[in-house]
């Protein structure tokens, strides 16, 4: 299901069924999208709760891996900038 798509099936027991199967994002996204209508109700915001808290915990070097994604992720925008300046200095030749 997209998060930007139809929202036709955004309902409470297809949350539940999503639960249930252990699809536990895209549960989330339809009670985060049911407590945007109705911010009011307070078992929708417990069953997120709940849904969000069967969510795997992250490994325990997360940080250090997503430092190491953000630099790999700088050095290639730097790569990709380097290319670009020799294909202009080669065709100026």
């Amino acid at each position: 299901m997209e998060g930007t798509g139809d929202k036709t099936f955004y309902t409470v027991t297809m949350a539940r069924v999503y639960a249930d199967q252990g699809r536990y994002e895209e549960a989330a996204r339809i009670y985060r999208y049911l407590l945007d209508q109705t911010p009011d109700r307070s078992d929708l915001r417990q069953a997120l709760e709940a849904v969000t808290s069967k969510w795997p915990a992250p490994p325990a070097h997360w940080h250090d891996i997503s430092g190491l994604i953000e630099r790999w992720v700088r050095l290639m925008v730097r790569r990709n900038a380097l290319r670009r300046l020799q294909q202009c200095r080669v065709r100026k030749q």
